[in-house]
């Protein structure tokens, strides 16, 4: 009995342990929901891959660096609308309405996320 909770506990902790070491936001995933949300073509897809993994590593240099949170939350809020806007660029009109919509539902998400959130 004691060996099975042993070994339920092990498998447990490497299960988080690969949970948490995974990155939140794969660029490749967040531009395969745009694709199949806003119909995106081959193209716009591979452009808007490239404009998440860009910021996503920028998003890391800052968190490796440490420092202010406050300055850090700044700087992520800069970065996601500069991403925004070079996604904006390449999409077309009916595309765009889709896309702030769905930012709309991204922002209504990150506030249910905050502590107090609701």
């Amino acid at each position: 009995m004691l060996r099975k909770l042993f070994v339920l506990g092990l498998l447990f902790t490497v299960s988080f342990s690969t949970i948490i070491a995974q990155p939140r936001f794969d660029p490749k995933e967040r531009a395969k929901e745009l694709k199949e949300r806003l119909k995106l073509d081959d193209k716009q897809t591979k452009q808007i891959e490239d404009i998440y993994a860009k910021q996503s590593e920028q998003m890391q240099g800052m968190f490796s660096g440490g420092g202010d949170r406050e300055q850090m939350r700044d700087q992520m809020m800069k970065l996601r609308e500069e991403a925004n806007k070079k996604i904006e660029k390449i999409l077309t009109d009916k595309q765009k309405a889709e896309y702030k919509k769905y930012q709309e539902e991204m922002q209504a998400r990150r506030q249910q996320m905050r502590p107090g959130g609701n």
